[in-house]
């Protein structure tokens, strides 16, 4: 990943985050070490004419279920079983259509596939962070981690 895309990141994040779920985006300085209890990891892979890859959340569990309380406009206690699960799946869907829309422009069409999750546990997120691989960004000042990855098809 590029400088141009961290900084593309930052703006759709920052975008999607604000106007879905009333929460503010800002890059963090460097990636640290730190752990972020429990995790989610959502991803979605994407498949043009030209183009082909994948963008990936990871995200503190918790964080998940503060981001399903703002987007259903709910208190916590009332969240349906999965709702901060389907959160994430909801925000790296959306997140990755203006990505490449931004990124590519309007002309080339994308098939997205459905969103999966997976759990990642307290030392995969750190090992994670080592590997540098990732973007870290805070949102309302809990990490998230995000990463693109495009080949040619």
């Amino acid at each position: 990943m590029n400088a141009d895309d961290h900084e593309l990141l930052l703006k759709v994040f920052s975008s999607i985050f604000e106007d879905f779920a009333f929460m503010f985006v800002e890059k963090a300085s460097n990636l640290e070490a730190e752990t972020a209890g429990e995790c989610l990891k959502a991803s979605i892979e994407f498949t043009g004419s030209s183009k082909k890859g994948y963008l990936e959340v990871i995200a503190p569990a918790d964080f998940c279920d503060k981001t399903a309380e703002n987007i259903l406009g709910t208190d916590i206690e009332e969240l349906p079983e999965g709702a901060g699960e389907n959160a994430l799946k909801e925000i790296v869907n959306i997140c990755c259509g203006y990505f490449l829309a931004e990124k590519f422009g309007t002309e080339e069409i994308f098939d997205l596939s459905i969103p999966e999750t997976s759990r990642v546990a307290e030392q995969d997120w750190v090992n994670i962070i080592n590997k540098q691989r990732h973007t870290l960004f805070c949102v309302d000042e809990s990490p998230i981690l995000v990463k693109f990855e495009q080949s040619v098809t």
